[in-house]
């Protein structure tokens, strides 16, 4: 497992951060996903140490942090959130001053500060300032630095926030090769779902400080309810009852046309029952496919059911 989980919670004074969170994840791409606020940064500096969790067992690559913090910080990378320069410095400086950080001589810490620019696509920039860097250059120059040291697994804060499209297209595509080649495994905390659904193949999702799902994203796809694509004749009388069916369809374009010709209808309903339905209203059916959900709108059904959850179970509390 690259990541194991243990009843961890986190308060600052009155405020709980994070709540009982239990879960493991491995493979070489992880999405850490959730709404700003969940909890992701928190859990990521737990992680590596820089944070110690008021209950619970946090496991990297196997090593107890609460015990061995020094371990698992020699084996980990991170890129915070934000600029993270230090003002004077060249690109160049900057990894190669992190290198030496972690032990190199500065002699190896420019040689392997060399490397990695190259490997992060950061050219002849890399001799300039970085405090004239873009956005999208820090982003390169923190990944960098996070790479220096040859880690095993790399955590990355919002790598790809406050960066234009291009830019945006550009990391992910560096991570896609690092996923793919022989260099560390990394996990992505973003709010950004596209981010994860090209990069990572499993995933950690938190909302509120709790963590509502660890594995792949296969399988969470697969946990969501099964969904058909279905093209239907309406005549205006099949308009009413369908209307009047609310449980299980959804209209997914425009509104209910008056005419005799086809609508396409998202349906939440096994195919045996989708024919009973389609002879009780009288309504032919010309289309009927399986419809594969995104990774957004499982993500934002499992966030809005695990709300709904707790809202009974707090109404129902004595």
């Amino acid at each position: 497992m690259l990541l194991s989980l243990r009843g961890v919670c986190k308060r600052f004074g009155g405020f709980t951060a994070l709540r009982d969170v239990t879960g493991e994840v491995g493979g070489r791409a992880v999405g850490l996903l959730g709404p700003n606020g969940a909890g992701k940064t928190t859990l990521m500096k737990i992680c590596l140490g820089l944070l110690a969790a008021d209950e619970g067992e946090v496991r990297v690559l196997g090593i107890d942090v609460r015990r061995e913090p020094g371990r698992a910080r020699a084996r980990l990378g991170y890129a915070a959130e934000g600029p993270g320069r230090i003002p004077g410095l060249t690109g160049l400086e900057s990894v190669a001053y992190a290198a030496e950080l972690c032990g190199l001589p500065r002699r190896d810490a420019y040689l392997r500060a060399h490397e990695v620019l190259d490997l992060v696509g950061l050219d002849e920039a890399r001799q300039r300032g970085v405090e004239h860097y873009s956005t999208g250059m820090h982003q390169r120059v923190k990944l960098a630095m996070a790479l220096v040291h040859d880690p095993e697994l790399v955590l990355l804060d919002e790598p790809t926030s406050g960066l234009d499209p291009s830019s945006r297209d550009d990391l992910l595509e560096l991570l896609e090769h690092l996923r793919d080649g022989d260099g560390p495994a990394f996990l992505l905390s973003t709010h950004l779902l596209h981010d994860v659904e090209r990069t990572c193949d499993t995933c950690l999702i938190m909302d509120k400080g709790q963590l509502h799902f660890a594995g792949s994203l296969e399988s969470l796809r697969r946990g969501a309810a099964e969904e058909f694509e279905v093209r239907a004749l309406k005549t205006a009388a099949g308009r009413d009852r369908l209307a009047a069916l609310r449980v299980g369809l959804e209209r997914a374009g425009a509104g209910i046309s008056t005419g005799r010709r086809p609508e396409t209808l998202i349906v939440a309903l096994a195919p045996a029952k989708i024919w009973e339905v389609s002879r009780a209203l009288e309504i032919p059916i010309t289309h009927l496919k399986p419809r594969a959900l995104s990774l957004e709108e499982v993500f934002l059904r499992t966030i809005k059911r695990l709300d709904g959850d707790m809202s009974n179970e707090a109404g129902g509390a004595p």
